[in-house]
């Protein structure tokens, strides 16, 4: 039995670790549904390579006339030409939407016959012919998307075919055995990179689907509460109106306060966490006749604090005014909720305001702006060279980098200023009361203190950083105008030569700081 759940998530629970060598789901069943969850993005990727293989080759396919006249002219304007058919005839097939098989084999023949085309191309022994010989294994291990089986059996294929096309084995025997184990080197560390690759992005994915899985239990848990609370026994007090005394308990109440009213006083002020929430309730009573869901924290017997929904109606009686109240515990749920908006607005990596919750403080702080005409400027910061350090020292030493940025920014911000990660590497930041001179040199004392984070990951590698600086226009609505002109100042300061930061308030403005 599977218990309510769909067969890929069965598989997920018994094969949740792709394969060492290839990266890939030991499940068929799991793989395909991973397949088909990426093959939009996959085909897209597909048509974009054979659009840039056709457009390249047809560009190439100028420079091989400087071969006319020689016995190479016409082999290579036929391979050439071969070449850039495949791609186009690849890009046909896969125009309309395809299945992962369909666009596996339209990958698997685009490297079959670009190969052999380019074999035949690298005989010419042109000043890119070695050059082209090691680069088109690595387009296939790195850019093509298919399954791990294919990418490898197509990489070693094209690796064979372009050492024999090459042919210094019959004319340099030392060359081509240099050449030769160059391409072994080349084939075995890229298909560890594929497989890393692979098996990086099945974790993310799978780590994605028990998100969304947990996130639905918790939506299924909730419900199932409430729908509890309205169906349990519901802890109810009757009082009188006007001297506040306890006319009636049920044991739902007695159970849920630890005590009874009725016997400690007669009242229900010592379970009052604040005196005036009593007035408060009076007041809703006298103003509407009822209590609808009005929420509040009581103080039970034990001292514990709960947090409540109240319900209530005034009720005639001989008697004179009653008020029946029933109170459910909410304090699970809250807890849930307060759990879950965390989630919501903090990036988990660096404990930050994650973009959606950047984004809701901009609003507000551009609504204060605009009430107190104060000025209000915007940072947009990205780490230098970030991938490379993922590349090259670990993912870990990515993370630890992050974290330790946003420690700084922390340290070094004041308490008003408002900074949150938008994604990657990227960063943003609200400085309210800065005009464009005090955001500047905001960004400038960054720049420099970036560079004394030392890493024990990174080594003896140092850190810097490009920023984007803008200051907030009265007139702007929302916060898209300043991103963009923040986003153009930080692509010139990576044009620049990055570590730097770039201010730009109008289109038609910029100062650069070193």
């Amino acid at each position: 039995m599977l218990d309510g759940r769909g067969k890929d998530d069965a598989d997920a629970d018994s094969h949740p670790a792709p394969g060492a060598l290839s990266g890939e789901f030991a499940s068929r069943a799991l793989e395909a549904a991973f397949a088909w969850e990426r093959q939009d993005d996959a085909q897209r990727h597909a048509r974009l390579l054979m659009i840039v293989s056709a457009a390249l080759n047809t560009l190439l396919l100028a420079g091989d006339w400087r071969f006319y006249g020689t016995a190479h002219f016409h082999l290579a304007i036929f391979a050439r030409l071969v070449t850039i058919g495949v791609a186009l005839a690849c890009l046909l097939f896969l125009m309309p939407a395809r299945t992962p098989r369909g666009m596996t084999v339209a990958m698997a023949a685009w490297m079959a016959f670009t190969g052999a085309g380019v074999a035949v191309l690298v005989t010419t022994h042109s000043s890119i012919a070695l050059f082209v010989v090691l680069l088109l294994p690595l387009i296939y291990y790195l850019v093509v998307p298919a399954p791990f089986a294919v990418v490898a059996v197509g990489g070693i294929a094209c690796s064979i075919a372009m050492f024999l096309g090459y042919g210094e084995y019959a004319t340099s025997p030392s060359t081509a055995g240099g050449l030769a184990l160059a391409l072994l080197v080349l084939n075995c560390a890229l298909l560890i990179v594929v497989g890393r690759a692979n098996r990086l992005e099945r974790m993310q994915w799978l780590a994605t689907r028990s998100e969304r899985r947990i996130a639905a239990a918790l939506a299924e848990s909730r419900e199932t509460l409430e729908r509890m609370f309205a169906a349990s026994p519901i802890p109810m007090v009757v009082t009188d109106r006007d001297t506040g005394h306890v006319v009636e308990v049920n044991d739902s109440l007695r159970a849920f306060v630890g005590g009874d009213p009725m016997a400690e006083g007669g009242t229900l002020e010592s379970y009052y966490l604040r005196r005036q929430d009593r007035e408060l309730l009076l007041d809703m009573i006298d103003r509407d006749g009822r209590i609808e869901d009005a929420e509040m924290e009581v103080r039970l017997a034990d001292g514990s604090i709960r947090t409540v929904l109240v319900k209530a109606n005034a009720v005639m009686t001989p008697h004179g005014r009653r008020i029946m109240a029933g109170i459910i515990d909410i304090s699970d749920r809250k807890a849930v909720e307060r759990a879950l908006e965390w989630m919501a607005s903090t990036d988990a990596l660096t404990g930050l305001p994650n973009r959606h919750s950047f984004l809701a403080t901009a609003r507000m702080e551009m609504a204060r702006a605009r009430r107190t005409r104060e000025p209000l400027a915007l940072l947009m910061i990205d780490l230098d060279h970030f991938k490379q350090i993922n590349d090259s020292r670990g993912h870990q030493a990515g993370d630890d980098t992050l974290r330790a940025f946003s420690a700084l920014c922390l340290q070094r911000l004041r308490d008003e200023d408002s900074i949150g990660r938008l994604g990657g590497e990227e960063f943003a930041i609200l400085l309210p009361g800065c005009d464009a001179r005090a955001a500047i040199a905001t960004a400038d004392r960054l720049c420099a203190a970036v560079g004394d984070i030392r890493l024990e990951r990174l080594g003896d590698s140092g850190l810097t950083i490009s920023i984007g600086v803008t200051t907030v226009l009265p007139d702007e609505a929302d916060l898209d105008p300043a991103i963009a002109r923040a986003d153009r100042a930080l692509y010139i300061a990576k044009r620049n030569g990055r570590n730097r930061a770039v201010l730009l308030e109008e289109p038609s403005e910029l100062r650069v700081a070193s």
